[in-house]
């Protein structure tokens, strides 16, 4: 039997001729005729837009883009950019800050620990648009397509200017369409990226609930989306959000059993309460290792696997070679990948391998907050099971769980918010391996 789901289970980042003029003679005279008068019209339409418009659309085009420069770089602290990567809004909001000056962006990220200049443009391009045009790791990191992501990520770095006022700049994302914001800041970029990056710290954890009405109701994060369930109606919402020096702001308004929500606001007491209705809170939650572990997905490392795990291993990548194919990704956990796959988010070894992706689910029986026992669910999604028979990649599934299970010790850099796991067998001590937070392509390059 064939593999069958091709990588189109992994979603991007993720007009006919004009009719003939035929007819009876005489056809040309009347045809004449009307174009005679539609060159009447057209030159009187011309003579109305001339009324409405004193100005050409270069000129008024010429405007927006001299208005937008003297905005950027009139502001010596720069600007803030709510950046929303992907159409879908999987990823959530990105919090940037960005200095401008002559044709130089310094761009400062929340998820880095440094700045970055690169050059920037405003050009005309069927409309005004500002074009982050040279490569610049933090303002590219999330549309540079790789080996793994042909897309890259669905990220933009050209943005379509909306409208330009003294504070509020409004964007557009080229490719994504997704409308995002800048704002005038009021101090340094880089204090305002310090100040995201401490309250993001503050407020992370692996495990939340909304306190309504006094009732504590468990929800998921992914990525920077909130994903809540209404447990009496059962339907499922995404609540995608950025980090601001205040807390969390949804990037729309959201309804959560009937009250409006639009973010939470940060306070030291833990409890952080939505600022237009201090009924609904959101908290953080302890979690131990193993729901991590289980909830969310973590990549495998050849650098960071013993070796006598590295055996296991090496025969899936045989395994992949004889079908002409790399392995691209291999990860434990959450075989959904945050919604990059369209697997069901049960947990499992997951792969992608050439042009294939596939998982084989485990069971985890957790015995304490660090340990865990690991058994073979005997099925798969994609085109997990067909590796498994065909390719070798029963050979990890060995690796992992053993005919009867294995049992595994955890430890980690941050119990709170854990960078890597690392998983050390109990049966044979050594079998260990350290697993690493999100997806990480080359897994046998790495």
């Amino acid at each position: 039997m064939k593999k069958n789901s091709k990588l189109q289970n992994i979603r991007s980042l993720f007009v006919g001729s004009a009719p003939s003029l035929r007819g009876r003679a005489g056809g040309e005279a009347v045809l004449s005729f009307f174009l005679l008068l539609s060159t009447l019209l057209f030159q009187s339409c011309l003579k109305d837009q001339e009324d409405i418009f004193d100005k050409s659309s270069s000129l008024r085009m010429q405007e927006v883009l001299d208005k937008t420069k003297a905005a950027l770089t009139g502001n010596e602290n720069g600007w803030s950019l709510d950046y929303y990567p992907n159409r879908n809004l999987t990823y959530g909001g990105i919090a940037y800050a960005i200095q401008f000056k002559g044709t130089e962006a310094t761009v400062y990220s929340q998820e880095a620990d440094h700045s970055e200049t690169s050059l920037y443009k405003l050009t005309n391009d069927d409309g005004p648009v500002l074009s982050f045009d040279t490569y610049n790791s933090l303002m590219h990191a999330y549309s540079t397509p790789s080996a793994g992501e042909y897309e890259a990520k669905d990220g933009d770095f050209e943005f379509i200017i909306m409208d330009v006022q003294d504070d509020l700049i409004t964007l557009k994302g080229k490719r994504s369409g997704v409308q995002m914001y800048m704002h005038r800041l009021n101090e340094s970029a880089e204090k305002y990226i310090a100040d995201i990056q401490s309250i993001e710290e503050k407020m992370h954890s692996g495990k939340y609930a909304f306190v309504i009405d006094g009732d504590s109701i468990l929800t998921r994060r992914v990525n920077n989306v909130f994903v809540f369930t209404d447990p009496k109606t059962g339907e499922s919402t995404d609540m995608p959000f950025i980090t601001t020096t205040t807390g969390f702001e949804f990037k729309d308004t959201v309804n959560i059993m009937g009250k409006n929500v639009t973010g939470f606001n940060y306070s030291e007491n833990g409890i952080w309460a939505n600022p237009t209705d201090n009924t609904i809170a959101l908290v953080a939650l302890p979690q131990p290792l193993t729901e991590f572990l289980t909830t969310q997905y973590w990549s495998f490392k050849a650098s960071a696997t013993s070796e006598e795990a590295m055996k296991y291993f090496n025969l899936a990548k045989e395994g992949s070679a004889s079908e002409g194919e790399i392995i691209r990704y291999m990860a434990l956990g959450a075989n959904d990948w945050g919604g990059q796959l369209d697997y069901s988010g049960a947990f499992g070894f997951t792969f992608v391998s050439g042009n294939y992706a596939g998982s084989l689910l485990i069971n985890a029986d957790i015995l304490t907050d660090d340990i865990v026992t690991l058994y073979f669910a005997g099925k798969g999604e994609g085109d997990g099971v067909w590796y498994f028979n065909n390719a070798k990649y029963n050979n990890v599934v060995s690796l992992l769980c053993g005919p009867k299970g294995y049992t595994y010790t955890l430890t980690a850099d941050d119990p709170k918010n854990p960078t890597w796991i690392k998983m050390e067998q109990m049966e044979n001590p050594n079998i260990y391996f350290t697993l690493y937070k999100g997806l990480v392509s080359s897994p046998f390059d790495n």
